[in-house]
């Protein structure tokens, strides 16, 4: 518990090489910023794929022992309802929005398209248009989230709130061209 430099959230649905090569250049500023290399949390590594359910339940304990929460976010991320958990989990946890951070999934020759296209999908958030893997995930956590809100209205805009606070606009602006193919 809080050895874990970052917490790696992502979808499994954006492309794989640009998330690659995104992780790739934030672990080299990781370590010339901090002499060592990062220590991260990977669903895919951190999760016993055996027993997906069982340590899922677990999340908020993986989350709590992470400093940060590093964001991989292309055109699928805000269209996940797990990734949108992963964050607002980790900010109802007392965890500042300052330890989000945003990295924009952009190809090369449409680095505009692309990041306006995420930007769009962060202004008209709506967790009811988010999609799980399996449908009883799906149900199971809007049924969480009404039982916690009264309705997904409040949910919506707690999380729109959240990016806003999180400064998701100023790193998407600066952020152009940043994490090319």
């Amino acid at each position: 518990m809080g050895e874990c430099d970052a917490f790696v959230s992502h979808s499994w649905h954006d492309n794989p090489e640009t998330k690659w090569k995104a992780l790739q250049r934030w672990r080299a500023d990781f370590v010339s910023e901090h002499g060592r290399e990062p220590k991260v949390w990977i669903d895919k590594c951190c999760i016993d794929q055996s027993n997906i359910q069982c340590d899922l339940a677990c999340l908020p304990v993986f989350l709590s022992g992470c400093k940060k929460i590093v964001v991989f976010c292309g055109a699928s991320y805000l269209s996940r309802l797990w990734c949108i958990m992963e964050i607002f989990t980790f900010v109802q946890m007392c965890r500042r929005t300052d330890d989000i951070e945003f990295h924009i999934l952009v190809h090369e020759d449409r680095e505009w398209q692309d990041s306006a296209a995420v930007k769009e999908a962060f202004e008209r958030f709506d967790a009811r248009e988010c999609e799980c893997f399996l449908a009883e995930d799906k149900e199971q956590m809007l049924q969480i989230i009404l039982g916690a809100f009264g309705d997904m209205s409040s949910f919506n805009r707690q999380v729109s709130a959240m990016f806003r606070e999180a400064d998701f606009s100023k790193q998407t602006s600066e952020g152009y061209g940043d994490e090319l193919v």
